[in-house]
């Protein structure tokens, strides 16, 4: 499967705020609807949040 782990796309969005993110990622509805639709053909999905110049490694 090699290291991409089946993942072949990649969106990337960017938010003014902490407080715009949370509001597209919670209340947004053209995100809810985006995310229902999606659920239905995607085998997996992975979320990627990260911040401008701030670097973190998590291990889990």
């Amino acid at each position: 499967m090699g290291i991409q782990n089946g993942i072949t796309h990649a969106f990337i969005v960017e938010f003014g705020s902490a407080k715009d993110r949370d509001y597209y990622v919670n209340n947004d509805p053209a995100h809810r609807e985006f995310k229902d639709l999606a659920g239905k053909v995607l085998e997996k999905a992975q979320v990627i949040d990260f911040t401008d110049r701030v670097f973190e490694i998590v291990m889990g």
